[in-house]
């Protein structure tokens, strides 16, 4: 069992700053009222738990795990014609999220065992993402806040969890001499925007996500981070189905990551839908949550671990070419759909980490130093 209870200081939202403002108007006003009542020699003490409660909810302000402002990229005109020439990459291979349905177990129970290991070619190493990473989310369709904050309590968070710690026995080396320099950092919510589905309709097709971010990014829209992750996470409402990948959204996969490109820079970018509507179809924990869920939401808690899943993949294994085993499995397909031991969540769903006070059911992920499944490090 994971329990992490973690609220790192990431960084404030613009509409916290009149709260925090408000906050500490309160204390200053707590201490001007008891020196007030002491200078007329009235015997008058404010109990000290006023400003203990003054400073924990000051505390709980600064601390927010989801206190990155939520922007918009629907103001943003698309021009979708460069958007299309944009952010394709014909090499390489995606990185996709099975299903769990009997073609996933037959093809897991046929494969032969192996394990994971860092690839040389030639004497070149692969790329891993070993400093801090930060996660731009793109929210696209209907999103309520409180789903967005499922999602962004998540990222915020799991970065500082013993179940992150697993990923830190991964390392990326540049040469086959030269050291090597192993996953140190955390992760970072580098920022949330919400786009409607007016802006590419409700069925996702072709080139569309690439293109999209290779678009923003180069428009200013997004940040220009090549040592980041750029999530897409489309709500129960949206289909997709990508020509880059190969494949569908619940029949083919549950997600996947891959990369597009801006110029001749690579970049990270990940795809994950909700399947509420689909629930016991293969991208949810079904025989654990068939009705309930730790957060109250069957979709998103579902994308939960598959977010999880897609971005320790990301970092260890960005471009296809650094860990792998044999079978062309990265750390997290090696343990896909295995959530080791779960425990019930005060609404009676099942949760395994519990983490910025919210419980979460994440699959395990892959050990290189043990070279097998855990749940922590």
């Amino acid at each position: 069992m994971s329990i992490d209870v973690v609220s790192p200081i990431n960084f404030i939202a613009l509409e916290d700053l009149s709260v925090i403002y408000e906050i500490l108007i309160f204390i200053h006003g707590l201490f001007m009222l008891q020196r007030y009542f002491t200078e007329r020699t009235v015997v008058m003490k404010l109990p000290w738990i006023f400003y203990q409660l003054a400073i924990v909810i000051f505390a709980l302000i600064i601390t927010r795990s989801d206190s990155a402002a939520l922007g918009s990229l629907d103001g943003i005109k698309i021009d979708k014609q460069q958007s299309q020439r944009n952010g394709i990459d014909p090499n390489g291979k995606a990185s996709i999220h099975r299903p769990n349905n009997p073609n996933t177990l037959a093809r897991a129970a046929a494969a032969t065992p192996s394990n994971i290991t860092y690839r040389f070619y030639g004497h070149s190493g692969g790329y891993a993402l070993t400093g801090t990473t930060k996660v731009y989310v793109v929210y696209y369709g209907t999103w309520s806040s409180t789903q967005i904050n499922i999602i962004s309590v998540l990222i915020s968070n799991l970065g500082n969890s013993s179940w992150f710690n697993i990923e830190k026995t991964y390392y990326s080396q540049l040469t086959d001499t030269s050291p090597k320099v192993s996953v140190s950092g955390s992760l970072v919510l580098g920022g949330s925007w919400t786009l409607s589905s007016s802006a590419f309709g409700t069925a996702l097709t072709g080139n569309t996500i690439p293109s999209a971010f290779a678009y923003y990014v180069s428009v200013g829209a997004l940040p220009n981070d090549k040592g980041g992750i750029y999530l897409w996470l489309s709500s129960p409402e949206i289909s997709e189905s990508s020509t880059v990948v190969g494949g569908s959204f619940l029949t083919d996969y549950c997600g996947y990551h891959y990369r597009f490109s801006v110029g001749n820079t690579f970049y990270v970018y990940g795809f994950i839908g909700n399947p509420k509507k689909y629930i016991g179809r293969g991208c949810d924990p079904y025989t654990i949550n068939p009705s309930i869920s730790p957060n109250g939401d069957l979709g998103v808690d579902a994308m939960a671990s598959v977010i999880s899943h897609e971005v320790v993949e990301a970092m260890s294994n960005p471009f296809s070419n650094a860990w792998g085993d044999s079978n062309g499995n990265e750390n997290a397909d090696k343990c896909a759909w295995d959530f080791g031991t779960y425990y019930a969540a005060p609404n009676k769903g099942k949760y395994n980490i519990y983490i910025g006070g919210k419980y979460y059911l994440i699959q395990r992920n892959w050990n290189a130093k043990t070279q097998a499944c855990a749940q922590s490090a």
